[in-house]
């Protein structure tokens, strides 16, 4: 069995470019810059020297990913997952446990294959339960998810580019938008809609934590903001000829000709971004005028509109931030619970040594 692990990660790392830039982010680099210095030009004859050995490298790369299609490492009830579905799956699980410029060891390596692969038998396990229920995805829903990868790409070449340097074709790429989706609904109905925390323990932990869900004082303000002129003095100067030309408008910020050196707009000042205009307005009144105020981003003119003292905040305003302390671990548990069951019954072989029965 330790020979068969072996040669099954050395497998995996060769399949598929990208995949040792998850599990291998320590390895050896080029510095191409560094490779350029004292270069000559590069003639016409080695640039397509150059071109054909890309092509062949290319081609090189898509025979092992047809390859690792053809190993199976596992079967579900008659369903097979191969070894490409694996790398995928372990690109995705990577991250988990090896973090970037980190090199993952023949330990760590194998943890991830174990973890991509019961995640793609719990997968495997929950479409097909969404296809014996009769869970079936819109053809237009995923003709949508194609039209926005395109969207997204830029261009139809960009994404005939994509398919090839992901080893797809546009069928393989709609079969596998489909079978997300069914994951999704069956995983929406059987774990998402089947967990609901108790309304008593919330109310608990809003007793327990009342402290906590303070709503700080904060004001509504009119700002005239100036932007950063030549040096600091010059917008100071400018920021007092623009608070004279207020006062004489009646306090009215709104009847200012604008030429490009500052904004008006209306803000919520708090203690955390304005610190320094924070100070000034708890000693205001609503309609005052400040005089030149500087603050952490610049200078300002404010004008009080509203102030809100601070409050307890009521138990319904703060259920939806308390709720995934325990909504989460509930919904993880039902996963659990869910897995086992599509499990019981199951007829599910590992064939690590990668050859068909």
């Amino acid at each position: 069995m330790r020979k068969t692990l072996i040669i099954l990660t050395v497998a995996i790392i060769m399949v598929v470019p990208g995949l040792t830039g998850l599990l291998h982010a320590g390895g050896n680099s080029i510095d191409k810059g560094a490779a350029g210095v004292g270069q000559r030009a590069v003639t016409e004859e080695s640039s397509g020297a150059e071109k054909k050995g890309e092509e062949a490298a290319k081609a090189a790369e898509v025979r092992k990913a047809e390859e690792a299609k053809k190993i199976i490492v596992a079967r579900v009830n008659g369903a097979d997952i191969n070894m490409f579905m694996l790398v995928r799956a372990m690109n995705r699980v990577a991250p988990k446990y090896v973090k970037e410029g980190e090199e993952a060891s023949p330990e760590t390596t194998m943890k991830i294959k174990r973890a991509a692969l019961d995640r793609l038998i719990f997968e495997e396990l929950a479409v097909q339960e969404a296809i014996r229920q009769g869970i079936n995805p819109a053809p237009e829903a995923i003709e949508a998810v194609v039209s926005q990868i395109k969207t997204n790409l830029g261009s139809e070449q960009d994404y005939r580019d994509y398919l090839q340097n992901s080893f797809l074709t546009e069928d393989t790429l709609k079969k596998m938008i489909e079978r997300s989706q069914r994951y999704e609904l069956i995983t929406a109905r059987e774990i998402y809609g089947k967990v609901k925390v108790d309304e008593k323990l919330l109310q608990a932990e809003y007793e327990k934590e009342k402290g906590r869900f303070i709503l700080p004082e904060n004001f509504v303000a009119e700002d005239v903001y100036f932007l950063q002129g030549k040096d600091e003095e010059t917008t100071r100067k400018k920021a007092g000829e623009v608070l004279g030309t207020i006062k004489k408008n009646d306090n009215d910020m709104w009847k200012l000709v604008l030429d490009g050196t500052f904004i008006v707009r209306k803000i919520t000042v708090t203690s955390e971004k304005y610190p320094e205009i924070y100070k000034t307005m708890t000693g205001m009144k609503v309609g005052d005028l400040s005089g030149v105020m500087k603050d952490k981003d610049g200078f300002h003119i404010i004008k009080v509109i509203k102030k809100e003292p601070s409050r307890q905040l009521s138990f319904e305003e703060t259920k939806s931030s308390i709720e995934p302390k325990f909504l989460v671990p509930a919904q993880d548990q039902r996963r659990e619970e869910w897995e086992k069951e599509l499990r019981k019954d199951a007829k599910i072989e590992i064939l690590s040594d990668g050859n068909r029965d």
